[in-house]
């Protein structure tokens, strides 16, 4: 049904409030629905025109202890720190104390090529610095363990500078975490000392902070790589000195509402500033954000991925809506799951997942689908019995529960993918399709 704005000021917020609740109903279903389908497992936040809709948990926060999620449960966030970390350069900015102009290597002389990249330059990924966390050997021997600064820019400087600053983009996290110690450079504190000090307090995020590792909460949730129905696959935490400003900051939906609110209204930095902060350099990036379109307004946020977390915020301003969405499985879509809502508070069609029914099958008849199926050359799923479960497994990755929906058709709960299995005119299993994301791709067993 079609809504429409009333033009009279006292009805309005009358107005707002009662389709508020219909959309809590029809959001919260939705949601549910992701859920159910093992799709969503963590906690959602929604407002619009000021007007709290939704803010909830859905899923576990802890499997073995069988606690669920809720909307005080606390998440790492990862690379929507970088929207704190850009913030707190451009408010060390007015305050005088920086500039964006300035060179990297007025704060770090021997940076290699550090005359040519700018502050601005690591805002907005345009430094051509090598981003750490594609070195897949740190990342799976170091990531876990404390890095002093000292080390950690010493590795950033013995890796080559991949294009020449501001000639293109490149996602870093290795910018931001320079961007990090150039504010314990100003301020003559650590990082999450100036982030309470000129963030957190201000706004009253009493549930942020850092050292996620550290933390005893019992809103604590534990971090899956991918949760299975029952079972899940804990992830490692990441040491806060790997992550550290550009990923570390762990938070609940509610503390994030109040950071995308003081945002929205200008309480920390010049509405000048957030104008430039916002405003697309390269590839849709600006300072710290993602801009893009949501209906045809403009749509400011971030995401971001940690070992067993994923995160995603995005604001409309136009109409002050809000959308957090916080996870504890890394196996979900996020941003599938933010637009349907935003298709819901914007009165748009939408579609849910279908889902897939399970049916039971004897284990002799799984025993069939066991084999080798090669999907590229060299590129080899293997399928194999684990009891009386039917597995997975692709080069390099864990496995995965293959799931019954109908003769020869599989479906998995860890992504959203099937398996639809071919025979040969003897009726033997010869070939496999994998789709996913709308891609069909086929295997043959070898």
């Amino acid at each position: 049904m079609k809504r429409y704005l009333l033009l009279l000021t006292a009805l309005f917020t009358v107005h707002i409030s009662a389709y508020a609740k219909d959309y809590r109903k029809e959001i919260d279903s939705a949601l549910t629905t992701f859920s159910k389908q093992g799709k969503f497992n963590g906690s959602a936040l929604v407002t619009q025109y000021g007007s709290m809709i939704l803010e909830k948990g859905y899923g576990y926060k802890d499997l073995k202890q069988k606690t669920l999620n809720d909307s005080n449960t606390i998440y790492q966030i990862g690379s929507v720190t970088k929207t704190f970390t850009s913030t707190m350069i451009l408010m060390l900015q007015e305050q005088g104390k920086l500039s964006v102009k300035d060179k990297l290597s007025k704060y770090y002389p021997d940076f290699p090529e550090g005359n040519d990249i700018t502050v601005e330059n690591l805002l907005a990924h345009t430094s051509g610095i090598f981003n750490y966390t594609e070195d897949s050997a740190f990342m799976a021997k170091e990531a876990f363990r404390h890095h002093s600064k000292t080390e950690m820019m010493q590795y950033f400087k013995d890796h080559a500078i991949q294009f020449a600053p501001g000639s293109k983009f490149g996602y870093s996290n290795s910018n931001y975490s320079i961007l990090g110690y150039i504010i314990e450079d100003v301020t003559g504190k650590t990082y999450f000392s100036a982030l309470r000090e000129m963030i957190l307090e201000p706004l009253g995020m009493k549930h942020t902070g850092c050292n996620f590792a550290g933390l005893k909460d019992k809103n604590k949730a534990t971090g899956y790589y991918a949760i299975d129905g029952s079972r899940g696959m804990i992830a490692p935490k990441v040491d806060s000195s790997v992550s550290f400003a550009a990923g570390c900051i762990y938070t609940t939906v509610g503390d994030l509402n109040k950071w995308a609110v003081a945002m929205l209204h200008n309480q920390l930095i010049t509405k000048a500033d957030w104008q430039i902060a916002t405003t697309i350099n390269q590839e849709n990036y600006g300072y710290g954000w993602m801009i893009g379109d949501n209906y045809g307004r403009v749509s400011i946020g971030h995401n971001g991925g940690v070992h067993g977390f994923i995160a995603n915020l995005f604001m409309t301003p136009d109409d002050a809506s809000v959308i957090v969405l916080l996870s504890n499985d890394m196996g979900n879509d996020l941003a599938a799951i933010r637009r349907t809502i935003s298709a819901i508070i914007n009165d748009k069609e939408y579609q849910l997942p279908a889902g897939h029914k399970e049916i039971m099958m004897a284990t002799k008849q799984l025993q069939e689908y066991a084999g080798n199926y090669e999907l590229a050359p060299g590129f080899v799923m293997k399928v194999f019995m684990d009891g009386n479960n039917l597995m997975g497994q692709l080069p390099g990755q864990n496995a995965f529960q293959l799931y019954p929906s109908a003769q020869n058709e599989f479906f998995l709960k860890v992504a959203e993918a099937e398996l639809r299995f071919l025979r040969d005119k003897n009726n033997k299993v010869e070939r496999v399709l994998l789709k996913q994301n709308g891609r069909a791709i086929p295997g043959v067993r070898k």
